[in-house]
């Protein structure tokens, strides 16, 4: 096939990509309209498209259409993928499309084992943009008697992605309304209100299952600073580079969730993972936040329904424990983690009972007494 007889057939795909998904609306219609059209225009014998999910820090897969074998859906309800899977989605701020084969001995030996699994033999993946971050990747597979994807299919995969990018945001607005009520629209975490329900439904199955549950909180050290000598725009840009480190961490171990729950302050939700795990993940999380320019770090405070502070069995007492802990090692210029102990739990419950002597005397003066 000539060149220009190959452009043609690529324009006429990507034309038809736009008109089928100029006549769709809601969500779920995108992304199978997205499916199916990008099949026929990378000719593939399969084509997945995947979310990047910030506040897990995982690839969940939306939809896999094509060729499929009996071990796949085509809408999985529970297919996950760690970021160690797809490193170039979290590792790169603009990551460029790529190509795979199952016969590359340089390449990822978990990718092309996935392939070898699924009997395809090259693969293209083409990361999709959304609001200036990665959103997820659109990727394609062909089988051993097809032609394999090249580096020159790299451009037109690209070209691709965007169009899918542009569909997206045509999507249902309603829906769009609904997952931004529970995201931070900086980070892409979740926000307050996601992570109060979370920890609600945690601290319930707690209760009825015995299922541990910790909260890990950061406040970023020196952004004040960063924001009165070089501007919001970089105090912003530092705030989603930490951003990127929570959902790293959280992407490491199932149950946990990252959010931004107010201007410096961000946490992770962890739930179903023993105290020694939590503890490594707050570690970590202090780690990488002393590694990012032009702030000291961040100071880190952490609590478990079974760590050293003994039984704690309200969502209000968890946040306490684990804010007091944080305070302790902002106040104490601490660099690693503090990890709520009875002392805390003590601080806790005083300042708890201080407040409600506080609320009874209001109460008093307001009904004239």
């Amino acid at each position: 096939m000539s060149n220009t007889d190959q452009a043609s057939i690529r324009l006429r795909a990507l034309t038809d990509l736009a008109r089928a998904l100029a006549r769709v609306h809601g969500f779920s219609e995108v992304i199978t309209v997205v499916a199916e059209e990008s099949r026929k225009a990378l000719d593939a014998r399969v084509v997945s498209l995947s979310e990047y999910v910030r506040a897990t820090g995982q690839l969940r897969v939306l939809i896999n259409h094509g060729e499929l074998l009996p071990f796949e859906e085509r809408f999985p309800e529970e297919e996950w993928y760690a970021p160690s899977d797809f490193p170039r989605i979290v590792s790169e701020e603009y990551p460029r499309p790529w190509t795979l084969r199952s016969d590359d001995a340089d390449a990822d030996p978990r990718r092309t084992a996935s392939l070898r699994l699924r009997e395809r033999h090259s693969a293209l993946i083409s990361p999709i943009f959304f609001a200036g971050q990665v959103w997820g990747e659109l990727y394609a597979a062909r089988t051993a008697d097809q032609e394999p994807y090249t580096d020159a299919d790299l451009d037109f995969a690209a070209t691709l992605a965007a169009l899918v990018s542009a569909g997206l945001a045509q999507a249902d607005r309603q829906e769009y309304l609904e997952r931004l009520a529970y995201t931070d629209e900086l980070t892409g975490l979740a926000n307050r209100r996601a992570i109060e329900v979370g920890l609600d439904e945690a601290m319930e199955l707690h209760r009825l299952t015995g299922l541990p549950v910790a909260l890990i909180i950061c406040d970023v050290n020196g952004l004040k600073q960063v924001n009165d000598t070089s501007g919001h725009d970089t105090g912003d840009a530092v705030l989603e580079q930490l951003a990127g480190h929570l959902s790293a961490v959280a992407g490491t171990v199932n149950g946990a969730l990252a959010a931004r729950i107010g201007g410096d302050e961000f946490c992770v939700l962890v739930v179903g993972q023993p105290w020694s795990t939590v503890t490594q993940l707050a570690e970590d999380l202090a780690g990488r936040a002393a590694k990012l320019e032009g702030i000291s770090g961040a100071a880190v405070g952490y609590a478990a329904t079974d760590g050293p502070a003994g039984t704690v069995a309200s969502r209000d007492t968890l946040f306490r424990l684990a804010d007091a802990a944080q305070y302790e090692a902002k106040h104490e210029g601490i660099q690693r983690p503090v990890a709520a102990t009875t002392r805390h739990l003590i601080r806790v419950e005083e300042a708890a009972a201080d407040g409600s002597a506080a609320s009874r005397d209001r109460r008093r003066i307001r009904r004239g007494r």
